[in-house]
This record gives C-alpha cells, structure tokens and sequence, in this order.
C-alpha cells in the first residue's frame, strides 16, 4: 500500500512539474511577444513613472512663467502686418500626460486681418478648439500648456497717467474748454464745501450707453508670453469667446442680468450698478431677444437654447471686443435658429467693425460665413486661403475628401463619402505627411520629410508633396 502511495505521489508531482513548465512557458512566450510588438502603445511602471517626472519638470516651469510678475516690457510685441487683429506663428500647444506629450497643436501659423471673419475647419481632434483656447489663456493646467510659439494682438487699452489710472474723456463747450458740474452723493444730494458752494467736478463723458469713457492707445501684446494675471485686461473685454454650449457657459445659480453685469463692472473703471443694467439691456435688444427686462431678470434654465446663445453673444458684445472667438456657436441649435444666428453674428461683426474667427466642423457654416479658411489635420494647418479658393480650388486630398464628404442634393450615390483609415496616435506622430495612411494620391515623396507649406497663389497656401517644384519638374 505505502509503494502505491510512492507511486502516485510521483506521478503527481511529475505531472505538476510538466503542467508548471507549460505555463511558464507561456507567460514567457507573452512577454516575449509584448516586448518584441512594443511600439509606443504599451509602457511599463518605470518608463510611466519617467515619463510623468520628465512631463512635471516642463509644466512646473510653464506654470512659474504663467505666474510671474513681469513688466509690460515682456509681452509687448509688433504685428508683421499692419492690416491684422491677430498674428499667430509656429504656435505650439501640448497636454502633458504619463503615456507622453499630446500636441494637439503643432506649429500653426495663420493671420486674422482687421473687420474679417476667418473660419477655421477640420474633423474633430484636429486641434481647433485647442487653438482657440490658447489664444484666450484657458488650456486646463498644469496638463494643457502653450509650449511655445507667438500669438500677437492688437489691443485698444487704457491710457494710463503718471500713478497708473485710467485717463477720463471729459466732456468739453465750443471753446474746448471742459465743462463741469456739481458733484452728488449716492443719494442724489450735492455735496458743498467749506463756504457752502456746491462742490464742482469735470462732466465725464459717456457713450450711447451711458458709460463712463476714457483715453484709449493701441498696444501689441504677446499672449503667449503674458502671465496670467496681465491676461485678464484683455479677456472677456478685448477677446470675447462664444462657446459651443451655452448651457454649461451660464452660471445656473445667477440671473441672465448678473452675468451680463460683471462684464461691464469688471473692465470698465468707477462703472456703477446702474450703468451696466443699462448696457446689458441694450446687448440683449441688439441680440434681437423680446423683451429684454424679462430675460435680464430670468435664469438660464428659464431660456430657450436659441435664446442662452443670444445671452452669450451679447455677454461677448458687452466689452466692444476687437475679437469674438466663435467656437462651433450654431452646434446645439436647430437648423432655423442656426440661420438667424449667423445673420446676427455676421451683421454685428459689420456694426461692431470687430473681426471673427470662427471655428466649426460645418463646411456649410463656412462657405456662407467666412472670408478666409484655415484646414487643419492633426494639430496642423495643411490648407489656407480665402474661402473662394478652398471651395472652389481645394488642394489638398484632405481638403477635397472634406468636400466630398458635404451631403448634396445632387449625388448619386446611396451613402455618403468618407475619407478611410483613421488619425494617427497624437502622442507617437511620425516625421512624413500625417495624412499619408489616408490619402489616395500619395508619391513616393510623402514617406520622407513632412512638407513644408507650398504657395500657389498670393493668398493660398498647401502643405502637400504634389505641388512641390520637385514633383512639378518631375511631370
């Protein structure tokens, strides 16, 4: 009985060595086979713990630049053309995570000339509302930072005097000799001097509005080198965005008025409680919204989705900004809405004489809207030129396959086009053309270096290997 048990004990042992040995083997072949395919996609502890590290050195040092105290000297620039609001080049913005560096803008360079409207277009991820973002200051930190790269605004701000206030306009007789009046208390009541003589003050002359106005110059400013705390003179006042969901912009728990007061209370100096009601008022009448008392004492909740719009275009007009950033407005709205929106937008841009740059993904939106066109792919630009150009002589195969892929009524096809294969990893991007997987007309040129933008006419610009000198000798 005791040599059985010998026996059997034996053979359950050998038969766990074998079944141990088998196993073994296989974790083996596994890792073998992961590190052999290991291509980016897949990182160990160590090399995510290396990277986070790496990744905190840059962000921490981008916040410390964000927070300075520095002079006006710093941020101060000059426009390469005289003609443009806005100037951004070689602009880069990244998001720093543990698998590595997303840079979802990639080297953008375009111009936004004074009174136009330039629309920027492309399929979702391609950078556009990260650019946007960058030019207001609101990436989310630490993670999203402007790495680098210039974006330069032409400002209209305060003139300020010898102890750093703003310099008032007063109002002046024929003669121009400054008029004045008698000063009042809170409560209406004029206030006397020492002899009992009412107390005089210069008539501060106001706008249409009833706001206070003051001396005004014309700066340059670099916001990619501006600290934060300098950015807020020009955000909300200069710069006004409207965002692409109204509903999440609105503060739920305060009235359409409060909102559209603090523009006003903020960025125009010694403005009064009174004054800015009235100038809210008169930005939701020039909106085109009924009765605007009622919707300045209501909640966002209490509004229609057309109507939150018209609230945040008139929170947007409220500062006269020089630059409205329009981040896909017309996306949550129906069709009929989307119309009278971008009639108000467009007709405004005219009354204003302020410039837009309007970002969508709606081709449509574009060709009725804008003057000039920005295609990106990728985090980069790949096409640019005025919107008869890029609807009319699109270059680039992206371009074309976005034409493409616009529903007409003409079509003979069942199914709508779609441009095949998908967007490379945003973190492991290759040195060749970044739609070279994608594209139906792709040269033996496109596995080499990533084009450079090729001129093809004076206000249309390419970056594809086909329209290179190169190329064209070669035909």
């Amino acid at each position: 009985m005791k040599e059985w048990f010998k026996k059997v004990g034996v053979a359950v042992a050998d038969w766990f060595k074998k079944v141990g040995s088998v196993i073994a083997g296989w974790f083996k072949k596994i890792a073998a086979k992961f590190k052999k395919e290991k291509n980016g996609n897949y990182l160990t502890g160590a090399e995510v713990r290396q990277i986070s590290k790496e990744n905190n050195k840059v962000m921490h040092s981008l916040e410390k630049k964000k927070k300075r105290k520095a002079k006006e000297e710093e941020f101060v620039a000059e426009m390469k053309d005289s003609s443009n609001i806005l100037e951004i080049e070689n602009l880069h913005s990244y998001f720093f995570t543990d698998q590595g560096v997303v840079k979802a803008v990639n080297g953008v360079s375009f111009n936004v000339p004074q009174g136009s409207t330039v629309g920027i277009v492309g399929e979702s991820g391609c950078g556009k509302s990260v650019t946007s973002m960058s030019i207001m200051q609101l990436l989310q930190g630490p993670q999203g930072q402007i790495y680098s790269g210039s974006i330069r605004f032409k400002s209209l701000d305060f003139k300020l005097d010898s102890k750093g206030k703003p310099i008032p306009i007063y109002e002046t007789d024929e003669n121009g000799e400054i008029l004045y009046e008698d000063l009042k208390d809170s409560k209406g009541n004029v206030k006397l001097d020492k002899d009992g003589s009412p107390k005089k003050v210069p008539v501060h002359k106001r706008d249409i509005y009833g706001t206070k106005q003051y001396e005004m110059e014309e700066k340059v400013f670099d916001i990619a080198q501006m600290p934060t705390k300098e950015m807020y003179r020009l955000r909300g006042r200069q710069l006004a965005m409207i965002f692409q969901e109204p509903m999440t912009s609105l503060n739920p728990v305060f009235t359409i008025g409060d909102q559209l007061d603090e523009v006003t209370l903020l960025h125009v100096p010694e403005a009064t409680k009174e004054e800015a009601k009235k100038r809210s008022l008169e930005m939701l009448n020039l909106v085109g919204i009924a009765m605007p008392e009622r919707v300045y004492k209501s909640y966002p909740h209490e509004l229609s989705g057309g109507m939150r719009q018209r609230v945040m275009i008139a929170m947007a007009l409220e500062g006269n900004p020089r630059l409205i950033i329009a981040d896909e407005p017309t996306t949550a709205l129906d069709v009929t809405i989307q119309a009278q929106i971008l009639d108000l937008l467009r007709s405004l841009k005219d009354r204003i004489n302020g410039s837009i740059l309007l970002i969508t993904h709606d081709l449509g939106v574009i060709a009725e809207m804008a003057d000039y066109v920005v295609v990106m792919y990728a985090g980069r630009i790949i096409e640019q030129g005025t919107a008869s150009e890029i609807f009319h002589s699109p270059k680039h195969p992206y371009t074309i396959g976005l034409q493409k892929s616009k529903p007409t009524m003409d079509s003979d096809s069942d199914t709508l086009f779609s441009i095949p294969g998908n967007v490379p990893n945003p973190i492991n991007m290759p040195d060749y053309c970044y739609f070279r997987e994608r594209c139906s007309k792709c040269i033996h040129k496109c596995s080499g270096d990533y084009p450079e933008m090729i001129q093809v006419s004076p206000t249309h610009w390419v970056a594809c290997h086909l329209y290179s000198q190169e190329n064209k000798d070669e035909n």
